[in-house]
């Protein structure tokens, strides 16, 4: 049988955590509304996915080479 005092505890223990866990979470969703501002404040032009997604191939491309090239040493 486990006793009052360490139920307390355990209750403690649980609120705490509770209470860091939505303390992060706020943190976080501060940290990421300022992050979605930023990027909607951003001046610069935007740039098509189809143009994104080309260099992408690209680069994956260039890094599968080098990759075989050096698995073949």
């Amino acid at each position: 049988m486990v006793d009052k005092s360490t139920l307390a505890r355990r209750a403690r223990r649980d609120h705490a955590e509770s209470l860091e866990r939505a303390h992060e979470a706020a943190a976080y969703d501060k940290w990421f509304r300022s992050q979605v501002q930023a990027a909607l404040g951003d001046p610069r032009p935007s740039i098509p996915h189809e143009e994104v997604a080309a260099r992408w191939a690209k680069q994956r491309v260039r890094i599968r080479r080098r990759g075989k090239a050096i698995s073949r040493r």
